[in-house]
């Protein structure tokens, strides 16, 4: 996350603008939850929500490459759907995690439906933000700061919430090595 803010900034300052970042980020985030859902979440992976997060990675850089390899971009009329796409895939694959888990019937950890109930709020509430983009960008009143702002504080929780998951479960495998 600093990484892409760091870059955001950087990009800022040489081109006048940073919008690439999004996309860029959605890719990243597409790829990563894809592999980790099918990696350590699902029982087994699903075909139909593999083929759904390849569809999405190939919108997403389709997306990019309209935007900013063949120069149709227009700051005023800029409606990146590359982060909504991202956020509805992740979501089905959040709730396939609980339709998996209710179909198996013999689920005794509850860290994993936290942690996939953590993503699916937080990648709900992600969606409901970046469908208006156009809108929260060229906007003047200061409505776009409550949704910036808590879009920020939700994704601050997330992130501490993250680390605590790793700092916990990290904690409990090396105690287990020794």
């Amino acid at each position: 996350m600093l990484l892409v803010e760091l870059s955001g900034r950087l990009l800022g300052e040489i081109y006048n603008n940073n919008l690439i970042v999004l996309p860029l980020f959605s890719l990243i985030e597409m790829i990563f939850f894809l592999y980790f859902y099918n990696k350590f979440l699902f029982i087994k992976p699903n075909k139909l929500i593999m083929v759904a997060g390849i569809l999405a990675i190939l919108f997403i850089v389709g997306e990019t490459l309209q935007y900013f390899v063949f120069n149709t971009l227009d700051t005023k009329q800029y409606q990146p759907y590359a982060k909504v796409i991202d956020n509805f895939v992740i979501i089905i694959m959040a709730l396939y995690f609980f339709y998996q888990k209710i179909n198996n019937f013999n689920e005794t950890r509850w860290g994993n439906f936290r942690l996939n109930t953590a993503i699916l709020i937080v990648f709900t509430f992600n969606s409901l933000v970046f469908l208006p983009f156009n809108f929260l960008i060229n906007e003047s009143s200061g409505i776009r700061f409550y949704f910036w702002t808590g879009n920020l504080l939700l994704l601050v929780f997330f992130y501490i919430y993250l680390i605590s998951l790793i700092y916990i479960n990290g904690r409990a495998n090396r105690k287990i090595v020794r």
